[in-house]
């Protein structure tokens, strides 16, 4: 809800989904923002997200690859990690789905999803969203320019890049190290990710 104290949710285990396809530095900025306000931050890369029309390019483990070598170069130990739980799940991924596999896991903990505008903007059309939205709270990366949602927001003063625009610079052949590390820049050249060479 709007006016929900977010400096005091430190008991709560964010989670951060995202097709990571590549995960790049402004995906790590709100990592990195999200964990100080956090015990326990779960990044999590889609495995076949349904609402998206596109599937992602790079395979499912290369995703969780090159979201793991960028997590580890964050070092925050276990405040973060990264799970492969919709990757090695076949057929769509949904969150709700996601959601009730952690809370096997972590019985005792509370959930806080988090969410950039645009998804937040769409969580009504997410499959089984009023479920979803009964186990978990929201926390709206809040953008300039674009609407108050109706969940918590947060600012975070993270670059403004697109995987989409990472992927056409490296079929191009164009510099991509102002826009991902060099670990996960390197992992993107040794495997021919997105047309490099």
């Amino acid at each position: 809800m709007i006016g929900k104290n977010i400096q005091n949710i430190a008991t709560d285990i964010a989670l951060i989904g995202g097709t990571f396809d590549p995960i790049h530095n402004g995906h790590l900025q709100v990592i990195k923002e999200v964990a100080k306000r956090f015990n326990k931050v779960i990044v999590i890369p889609t495995g076949n997200p349904w609402l998206k029309p596109n599937a992602p390019v790079a395979s499912g483990e290369q995703r969780v690859a090159m979201t793991q070598i960028a997590v580890n170069s964050l070092d925050l130990g276990d405040l973060v990690q990264v799970s492969a739980i919709e990757v090695k799940r076949s057929g769509p991924s949904y969150a709700i789905d996601t959601v009730n596999e952690l809370k096997v896991i972590y019985p005792d903990s509370k959930f806080t999803l988090v969410l950039g505008s645009d998804a937040a903007a769409n969580i009504n059309k997410w499959h089984k969203s009023d479920e979803l939205q009964k186990l978990v709270d929201v926390l709206v990366i809040k953008r300039p320019g674009v609407d108050a949602s109706n969940f918590a927001e947060i600012e975070i003063s993270a670059p403004d890049i697109s995987s989409t625009q990472i992927r056409d610079k490296v079929a191009k052949a164009q510099d991509i190290s102002d826009l991902v590390i060099p670990t996960v820049a390197s992992f993107i050249k040794e495997h021919h990710l997105y047309g490099s060479r």
